[in-house]
């Protein structure tokens, strides 16, 4: 598996929606991987003051990623890989 970031732009979006379309794109990642896809979604960051957000997926794709995040209706701009790196690591 992979660490992918979703990226999003959610001008006017309140925290609230956020975490409502949060738990969508949970609920769609679990029926997914039940379904053969593995994708999981590790969290996510969400920047109200610019209505952005980032969320963090493992999955083998970033085709799954997009499936799960479409199936589940929320909007998101890019899917990219990412390799995290850490201080003395």
């Amino acid at each position: 598996m992979a660490t992918f970031l979703v990226l999003r732009d959610l001008p006017g979006v309140t925290r609230d929606q956020y975490a409502a379309a949060q738990r969508a794109t949970v609920d769609t990642a679990r029926r997914s991987s039940a379904g053969g896809r593995q994708v999981r979604y590790l969290g996510g960051y969400f920047l109200p003051g610019q209505g952005r957000a980032v969320c963090i997926f493992d999955a083998d794709s970033a085709a799954d990623v997009a499936a799960v995040n479409k199936g589940a209706g929320v909007p998101f701009t890019e899917v990219v890989e990412a390799i995290e790196l850490r201080p003395g690591g």
